[in-house]
C-alpha cells in the first residue's frame, strides 16, 4: 500500500511538471514571435534610426522594469496566501493582454506602455518557477526546473522562427496580434490542465484573524542566488536588443532572416544548455565551482561577439552565450527556492522578479547606450563583468542545504 501511494505520488509530481513545462514553453513561444523583432517593430511606427529604435525598446523595458518592481513582490506575497496556480493564470492572461496592446501601438513612445503593463501584470516565467518549487519534492526541485527552463528555452528557440516567417507573411503588427490570440488559449488551458498547488491553511488565533506567514528571511546566498538572477536576465536583454541593430550592421537588407536564424539557433542553443549541461554537469560538480567555470566561459562568448565581423561568426557567439547563459537558470532558480523555507518560495520568486526587473532596465539601457557609439565595447565590457562575476562566484557561493 506504502508503495502504491509513493508511486502514485511521483506521478502526480511527474504530471505536475509537464503540464507547467508545457504551459510555460508554449507562452515563451508566443512571446518571441515578436520581441526579438522589436526594434525593428520601433522603426516601422516612427523611430528616425537605429538608434532611435534601441532607445524607444529600452525605455520600453525600463517601463517593464520598474512595472516588475511594484508588481512583483506584490504577486508573489499573494501567491503564498492565494495559490502559485492562480498567479500563473493571471500571469499569462496579462501576457496576452499586453502582447494585444503592443499590436496596436502606432508611434514608439507608446512602447512604454505595452512594456509597463506587462511589467506590473504579468511575469509568467516567475510564477511557474515558484509554482514548480512547491509541486514536487525538495530532492527533486532541481530536476523539476531543469524541465521547465528546458521547456522555456526551447519555446524561446522555436518562436523567432514561427516570428519571422509571420513577419513575413503579416507583417510586424498581425504577427503580434495573432500571438495574443494564441497566448489567450494558452492561459484558459492551464485553467484546466495545470493542477493547483496546496497553500497551507491554519487555525484561526484565538482573536479570530488568521495568523500571519511566517517571517521571510533572506541570507547571504539568497543575495548571491538573487545576483546571479538579475546577472543572467541582464546579459538576455542585452543581447536580445543589441543583435537585431548588430546584425543590420552586418546582414543588410537580409537582417530579418539574420535575427530569425540568431535567435532560433540561440533558443535551441539555450534548450540544449537546460537539458544537456545543466542537467548532466552541474549535478556531478560543486555548484560554486561549475558556476564560476561557465561564467568564465560566457565572457568568452561575449568576447567573440565583439570580434564578429560576419553574419555566421556572430551567430555562432550568440549561440555559444546563449547556450551558457541558460545553463546557469536552473541552478540559480534552485538556489532560490532551497534558501527560503517552502511556505514563502511565492514572496521570494517575488522578489526575484525585482531583481529581474531591474535587469530589464539595465540590459537594453546599457544596450542604447553602447550604441550611440560601439556595441562591439558593449559585448567586451560585458565580457569583463562576466569574469569579475565568476570570481565572486568562486569565492562565496555554497551549495543549497536542501540537495545535499
Amino acid at each position: 500500500m506504502t508503495d502504491k501511494i509513493a508511486d502514485a505520488a511521483r506521478a502526480a509530481h511527474k504530471r505536475a511538471v509537464i503540464a507547467i513545462a508545457t504551459a510555460t514553453g508554449s507562452t515563451s513561444l508566443l512571446m518571441n514571435v515578436w520581441f526579438p523583432f522589436l526594434p525593428l517593430y520601433m522603426l516601422q511606427v516612427g523611430a528616425k534610426d537605429e538608434a532611435a529604435a534601441l532607445l524607444w525598446v529600452a525605455i520600453g523595458a525600463s517601463a517593464q522594469g520598474a512595472g516588475r518592481l511594484i508588481g512583483g513582490p506584490l504577486w508573489g506575497l499573494l501567491s503564498d496566501r492565494l495559490g502559485r496556480k492562480t498567479m500563473f493564470v493571471r500571469a499569462v492572461y496579462f501576457a496576452a493582454l499586453t502582447t494585444f496592446v503592443t499590436s496596436i501601438i502606432n508611434a514608439p513612445w507608446q512602447i512604454g506602455i505595452a512594456l509597463g503593463l506587462q511589467g506590473l501584470l504579468s511575469g509568467f516565467v516567475p510564477a511557474a518557477v515558484a509554482l514548480t518549487s512547491v509541486s514536487v519534492p525538495d530532492a527533486k526541485v532541481r530536476d523539476a526546473l531543469n524541465a521547465v527552463s528546458g521547456s522555456q528555452y526551447l519555446g524561446s528557440a522555436i518562436g523567432p522562427a514561427v516570428g519571422a516567417a509571420m513577419a513575413i507573411g503579416f507583417g510586424y503588427r498581425g504577427a503580434i496580434f495573432s500571438a495574443g490570440l494564441l497566448i489567450t488559449m494558452v492561459a484558459t488551458a492551464v485553467i484546466f490542465l495545470v493542477p493547483a498547488d496546496t497553500v497551507r491553511k491554519k487555525e484561526l488565533d484565538l482573536s479570530g484573524a488568521a495568523p500571519a506567514l511566517a517571517p521571510f528571511k533572506p541570507t547571504l546566498q539568497f543575495a548571491l542566488a538573487l545576483l546571479l538572477y538579475f546577472a543572467l536576465f541582464a546579459l538576455t536583454t542585452f543581447r536580445s536588443v543589441s543583435t537585431p541593430i548588430a546584425l543590420k550592421d552586418i546582414a543588410g537588407a537580409h537582417v530579418t532572416e539574420a535575427t530569425g536564424l540568431a535567435f532560433t539557433l540561440g533558443g535551441i542553443a539555450s534548450a540544449l544548455g537546460v537539458l544537456v549541461l545543466s542537467m548532466r554537469f552541474f549535478k556531478r560538480w560543486r555548484l560554486r565551482d561549475i558556476l564560476a567555470v561557465t561564467c568564465v566561459l560566457t565572457a568568452f562568448a561575449h568576447l567573440l561577439l565583439a570580434l564578429a565581423s560576419s553574419v555566421w561568426l556572430y551567430v555562432l557567439a550568440f549561440t555559444l552565450a546563449s547556450f551558457l547563459n541558460a545553463s546557469m537558470m536552473p541552478a540559480t532558480n534552485t538556489m532560490i527556492a532551497l534558501n527560503v523555507s517552502r511556505e514563502r518560495r511565492g514572496t521570494a520568486f517575488g522578489i526575484g522578479s525585482s531583481a529581474q526587473a531591474i535587469a530589464f532596465m539595465v540590459g537594453p539601457m546599457g544596450a542604447a547606450m553602447f550604441a550611440t557609439f560601439s556595441l562591439k565595447a558593449g559585448f567586451a565590457t560585458v565580457g569583463g563583468m562576466m569574469l569579475a562575476l565568476a570570481g565572486l562566484v568562486a569565492f562565496a557561493v555554497r551549495e543549497p542545504a536542501g540537495e545535499k
